[in-house]
């Protein structure tokens, strides 16, 4: 359940950062942690990184654990 909690705030992490890098030009897609994919959805070009949103999501679903054991 608590992974669930996280699933949001990572995705909306993953997109702006993959936005940002992407739209700031990054010529390394596909090279490095980030590992960019330049996805076309419904006609619009979308930045997307594998790693980095498993990366965050497990952050983000240590941090929701640990708070849920506090209440």
């Amino acid at each position: 359940m608590s992974l669930m909690k996280a699933l949001v705030p990572s995705t909306i992490l993953t997109l702006l950062v993959a936005a940002i890098v992407g739209a700031l030009g990054s010529e390394a897609d596909h090279v490095g942690f980030l590992d960019l994919e330049n996805a076309r959805i419904a006609g619009q070009s979308v930045y997307w990184s594998w790693p980095f949103f498993m990366a965050v999501m497990a952050i983000n679903g240590l941090l929701v654990m640990h708070a849920a054991k506090r209440t």
